[in-house]
Order: structure tokens, then C-alpha cells, then sequence
């Protein structure tokens, strides 16, 4: 656990605390999401995601309202903060196991307040994409199939798209 997510642990995040986290519903693979913080009601919204293992999963918040705060929580209990680009591999994360993930969206606003004083709309995106070579797939078992160089583009890595859109 880093010390980005310790605030998880604390019992203002917890329920009936006053970061209450509230259940906003489940997330597909390709999902946007508008939703709203609002002060003294939830300060944490949570998003449950399906991920199987070997998927790379990609999530980006965008605001102007708020100094968002966005975590992704592994079914075997590992946290990862996504809030920060510098801190995650360029091309998402590689999920390590199947199972059920959870999306936390908060602000850095209600963290240090430990309450839910940050208000405001959002934008999630999620995104979940399929390994780069099948696992166990006929004729595929310990080789990699060719896939065809992409097109030339300004934009690069496999969520390239993203670059282009302002923050």
C-alpha cells in the first residue's frame, strides 16, 4: 500500500464516516462516466469493474472543479493511485488477476479534509483491453501472433487517442 491510498484505511473512508463511499454502479470496458461530488453528502463515488488477468486497464479523471483523486483496488488487495500520470506505466496496468476491481473517485479536497468538501463535475473514462498474444489459445501456445504495424500516427501507445484531449 502506498501512502497515496492510506486514507483508505482511515475511518472517515469508512462506512458511516464522513467520506461515506457511495456505490455508483458497475463500469464496462469502454465506459464514460458524468457524475458530481458534492459537498457534505458522499465524498468517495466507487465503480466495480470485472478485469481478468493479463487485461490492461487504463482509467482517466478530468475536472476543473477539483484536484481529482482516483484508485483502482485489486481483488487481492493491491492499491494503485492513478491520480498521478508520472507514477503509472505508460501503457495502463496489467491486471494480475481475475476477479472484481474497484474504481475509487474522490478529491485531493475531501483526503485532507477527511469530508466531503470537494464539489464538482467529473469525467471518467475507463478502459480495458485485451492482452497483446491469447493465453492458451490453439496454435498461438508459447508464440506470439503477427500483427501488423498501426498506420502513422502523431499519436502513440496503445490509448494514444487520450493524448490528443485537453486536460
Amino acid at each position: 500500500m502506498s501512502d497515496a491510498t492510506s486514507w483508505l484505511d482511515l475511518p472517515a473512508a469508512k462506512p458511516g464516516g464522513a467520506l461515506a463511499v457511495q456505490a455508483k454502479g458497475v463500469l464496462g470496458e469502454f465506459d464514460v462516466v458524468l457524475d458530481r461530488l458534492v459537498p457534505g453528502a458522499s465524498g468517495v463515488h466507487r465503480y466495480d469493474v470485472s478485469g481478468k488477468a493479463r487485461f490492461v486497464l487504463q482509467a482517466k479523471i478530468s475536472t476543473q472543479a477539483f484536484h481529482p483523486v482516483l484508485v483502482l483496488l485489486g481483488p487481492n488487495g493491491v492499491r494503485w493511485d492513478l491520480s498521478g500520470a508520472a507514477s503509472l506505466p505508460r501503457g495502463g496496468i496489467e491486471l494480475p488477476d481475475d476477479g472484481a476491481y474497484t474504481v475509487i473517485v474522490t478529491s485531493r479536497e475531501n483526503v485532507v479534509a477527511g469530508k466531503a468538501v470537494g464539489a464538482g463535475e467529473y469525467r471518467l473514462t475507463l478502459m480495458c483491453d485485451a492482452p497483446s498474444a491469447p493465453v492458451n489459445a490453439p496454435g498461438l501456445i508459447g508464440k506470439t501472433p503477427h500483427v501488423p504495424p498501426a498506420a502513422p500516427s502523431s499519436r502513440s501507445g496503445r490509448f494514444g487517442a487520450w493524448e490528443s484531449e485537453p486536460r
